[in-house]
């Protein structure tokens, strides 16, 4: 192969070297090769790092709404853990809301990755111009380790669009439509029965559009040898799944004899038994995420797109949740409600799936999927929500009424500061829907996918249980750097 002069190679690679230690910890390492240097005779590796943010700040999403809210929040190990990715690229300038059909895919690839560390260097990338300092600072890593580009149909000096897809196998093969890559759906996105915390491997995929050019590569020559990696801007990956927690916090105490939370109103106590999830949605998700903007199957459809508080993430269903159609769902609401998915208090949680949040006690209810309604949707019949279990104690003494009292999750809520009620089953209207609701609240009711739905309970009156709501971006994952 050509190369440059003895004397000046062994200069350059000395600098290098010395460099390395420093250049690891940069946003964004490029050294430009020489002309001289025939990168097609050298060996090219592709070495793939998956960044996961680990945000720790988690002050409340809802209701402000949009992509990024009022925060995010930080997920658990099992909720972190990526065994393996496929990147599927494609070129198209539009990216993956383009109108052609002559946009295909020209690469499928699928790694297994491991735990990032210090020996997996270097580290570089950069990142979304609008996302907050706190979730670039905390990230987790996962690696390929170096895989060689020749096991690919990728071409140096050519740029490409990626998509990924994160512990899930996909069916896409190359020569596939973008157009119907995009348009893929999933029937699974965990592992497991997702009550409590029986839910692993959670599927991830793009959350943004991203472009990776396999241009001006660097010379890597910590083995002894010249090997050449090209650098890509971090690509961000999130669950399809999303979250709900009952948050202890305005409980007196946990009570092993009474079995559940005590809370106090006046002189009676009021004791939480057991949460139950319900309406849990259990059709196929689309893959990739959809915005809308409206609700109506002629409105304009954006894949990836970001959530405002003006336009609408929806499901494969969205738009067919007339009040006919009826949909498969996991604990349907019901005045008994199935003690599949319930969690009682009077068991001993994980500290997985019992862990504070303060002083207090959070409790992993279930992990639904994505289930989003229109303004007309009646609440009862397609909305996820979540049910109390309550021993109501009149005086404080003597033997309890057992009451359940349901409330039909908020994604952005239609009040800035208060609270919303919980009611019990009788008190539950058949045509309630958001748009019985003022004001009309876009995304008022239903779950997106990558969420945290947290519930506490601020106070019981004569007329039920006041609930507060918190909906928290679940820590993103960023596919940070592919280099090879």
């Amino acid at each position: 192969m050509s190369i440059l002069s003895t004397s000046i190679k062994f200069i350059r690679q000395a600098a290098v070297l010395a460099l390395l230690p420093w250049l690891a910890w940069s946003c964004q390492w490029i050294d430009e090769y020489d002309d001289e240097t025939d990168i097609g005779a050298a060996p090219n590796y592709i070495n793939i790092t998956i960044s996961v943010s680990a945000e720790n700040n988690a002050p409340t999403r809802a209701p402000l709404g949009g992509e990024y809210g009022d925060g995010t929040e930080k997920g658990i190990e099992r909720e972190n853990n990526v065994s393996f990715i496929t990147l599927i690229f494609y070129q198209d300038n539009t990216g993956i809301n383009t109108t052609s059909d002559d946009a295909e895919v020209l690469c499928v690839k699928q790694y297994s990755v491991h735990a990032y560390t210090n020996g997996d260097l270097p580290n570089s990338h950069t990142h979304k111009t609008d996302e907050p300092t706190t979730v670039q600072n905390n990230e987790v890593l996962y690696t390929t380790g170096d895989q060689k580009l020749e096991e690919t149909t990728l071409q140096a000096g050519q740029s490409y669009k990626v998509l990924v897809v994160a512990n899930a196998s996909v069916n896409v093969t190359v020569g596939d439509k973008i157009k119907d890559v995009r348009d893929k759906l999933t029937s699974s996105v965990y592992t497991g029965s997702g009550a409590g915390i029986d839910a692993t491997d959670f599927v991830m995929t793009s959350e943004s559009d991203a472009t990776v050019s396999l241009t001006s590569p660097t010379i890597d020559t910590s083995t002894g040898e010249n090997r050449f990696i090209y650098y890509f801007d971090c690509i961000h990956i999130e669950r399809l799944a999303a979250r709900i927690d009952y948050y202890t916090r305005g409980a007196t105490t946990y009570d092993a004899t009474l079995g559940g939370y005590k809370y106090t109103s006046s002189s009676d106590l009021y004791v939480v038994t057991k949460v139950t999830p319900f309406n849990l949605y259990n059709e196929d998700e689309n893959l990739f995420k959809r915005v809308r903007s409206d609700w109506t199957d002629t409105g304009t459809t954006t894949w990836l797109g970001d959530e405002t508080t003006s336009n609408y993430v929806v499901d494969p269903n969205t738009a067919n949740k007339d009040n006919i159609q009826t949909f498969r769902y996991l604990s349907p609401i019901a005045a008994t409600l199935s003690d599949d998915y319930g969690q009682a208090m009077n068991k001993t949680f994980s500290n997985e799936q019992l862990y504070k949040i303060g002083n207090d006690d959070n409790i992993i209810i279930a992990y639904p999927k994505e289930n989003t309604l229109m303004p007309t949707s009646h609440l009862k019949k397609y909305a996820t929500g979540i049910a109390f279990h309550v021993d109501y104690y009149v005086g404080g003494t003597g033997a309890p009424q057992h009451r359940v009292y349901y409330h039909y999750l908020r994604h952005q809520g239609e009040f800035t500061t208060g609270s919303y009620q919980a009611r019990q089953w009788n008190e539950l209207s058949d045509e309630e829907s958001s748009s019985s609701h003022d004001p009309i609240v876009p995304m008022n009711y239903g779950i997106v996918r990558n969420n945290i739905y947290r519930v506490e309970i601020s106070g019981f009156t004569d007329e039920g249980i006041d609930l507060k709501i918190k909906v928290k971006k679940w820590d993103k994952y960023e596919h940070a750097t592919i280099y090879m």
